[in-house]
């Protein structure tokens, strides 16, 4: 059987071009129950929920109905490795966002200026520097009308709030940019803040102290919208917010997953396939389950579930088989390993052990500092007894030993490999200097 797909419903938003992102939209996404939970309060909220359950979805639809009345600001330093960060707390980062945000509307429409009294571009003029620099008030100073330029240039800089710590400068940082934000026709300025499922020791105190920092969640007009994983759980994010925010819990039902997946599979093949159980014969289908399960505790989560169901297809168009047998597993599982599950090494208070993609595997000390090991090598670089100082015998026990853990099934080399003569390496992980952990 010819099996033709596209592969943009399965790519993450930044790999799609934007008519298909608005296809997606359209044609993939599933509405979640949390977003009229969201929508219909005014407190900050934390998405809270398992891994690959759509809290990044859900961020996107809010996003996609709140900028039709609010001033939208992403912060995605939490969740993009390498992005340049501000350096503050989270009043700062509102700040540094809104301030740019602002310089660029009113650098596409001048006009607004007009809606602005004295007081308020004093406000504009501090931030932009405050928190951009001096050149980025001046470039934005050459690409404005004279008479806006001479307006601006009028006012000094002084730096109206020294710090964003101190009550009096948080409340009137606060106010300010909810009278300029009125001003400029939006309801509302709504934060949101996206996290990457695995956080440093350091961002996970800080996302605590954003969290048990009540004050600038008092102030009506300002609204964070912040997504958590599941190392924090439900219990502490409630007592740091004592009151003063909302958590909404975002799991996917079997039903809920089972629709998004019809819809993902219609818009890759134009209607050939619509359930996966066209695509994967029971046999297949129950391994994947436990598969699943495996790594998430879970069997819907619908983030894995459309990866799945992506190599499935690729699988199927090469092989011409629908559906696919039991006898593909394998095949599948590598694939998805390679593909979707890094090892990452990483220590918990209870136990140190290493993410396979998001199961965490308890190491003793021996295997853990052996995977560190060989983490630590060139890509390509074979370890061998004489390189970690050990007997041939020992490295073979320890090499055997730690396929029992780290690969799926220890008969098939996965991620430890091994060239006989010349020793041992690792394939398909996180190197130890981008870990979150």
């Amino acid at each position: 059987m010819e099996v033709n797909f596209a592969t943009w419903p399965f790519a993450p938003p930044s790999g799609r071009l934007p008519e298909e992102e608005e296809r997606w939209w359209e044609t993939c996404y599933v509405p979640h129950p949390g977003l009229e939970i969201v929508e219909s309060h005014s407190q900050w909220c934390v998405l809270w929920g398992g891994f690959q359950q759509g809290k990044s979805a859900l961020l996107g639809a809010l996003k996609r109905r709140q900028e039709t009345y609010a001033l939208i600001l992403e912060d995605d330093s939490f969740s993009t490795p390498g992005v340049e960060r501000p350096l503050g707390n989270i009043l700062y980062r509102i700040l540094y966002h809104a301030s740019w945000a602002l310089r660029e509307r009113l650098r596409n429409e001048p006009g607004l200026f007009s809606h602005l009294s004295r007081t308020q571009l004093e406000f504009l003029r501090w931030a932009v520097e405050k928190f951009h620099g001096r050149r980025a008030f001046l470039r934005w100073l050459d690409g404005l009308p004279a008479e806006n330029v001479q307006a601006l240039e009028k006012i000094p800089y002084e730096d109206l709030y020294p710090t964003q710590t101190e009550t009096m400068d948080v409340d009137g940082q606060l106010e300010e940019l909810v009278n300029v934000c009125h001003r400029l026709d939006y309801r509302q300025v709504i934060f949101h803040v996206d996290t990457a499922p695995f956080l440093n020791l350091e961002q996970q105190d800080e996302i605590r102290a954003t969290l048990g920092w009540l004050k600038p969640m008092e102030r009506y007009g300002v609204k964070v919208i912040l997504a958590l994983p599941p190392f924090f759980s439900k219990e502490e994010i409630i007592y740091l917010g004592r009151g003063r925010l909302t958590l909404v819990e975002v799991e996917a039902t079997p039903d809920l997953t089972g629709e998004i997946i019809s819809r993902h599979l219609r818009a890759s093949t134009a209607g050939q396939f619509e359930n996966i159980r066209q695509l994967c014969s029971p046999d297949l289908l129950a391994r994947l389950e436990n598969m699943v399960a495996e790594e998430f505790d879970s069997t819907s989560p619908p983030g894995a579930w459309l990866k799945v169901c992506e190599i499935a297809l690729e699988m199927a168009s090469q092989t011409g088989q629908v559906p696919l047998s039991g006898e593909t597993f394998p095949a599948l599982r590598q694939t998805y390993a390679l593909r979707y599950q890094p090892l990452r090494l990483g220590a918990t208070e209870q136990a140190a052990g290493v993410w396979r993609g998001y199961q965490w595997l308890s190491l003793d000390r021996a295997l853990y500092d052996f995977l560190a090991f060989l983490m630590k090598q060139k890509k390509g670089q074979c370890v061998d007894a004489e390189v970690y100082h050990r007997s041939k015998s020992n490295l073979h026990t320890l090499t055997s030993r730690l396929r029992k853990v780290i690969e799926p099934d220890p008969a098939e080399e996965i991620y430890l490999k091994n060239r006989k003569g010349e020793g041992y390496w690792l394939e398909n992980f996180v190197p130890l200097q981008a870990h979150h952990l």
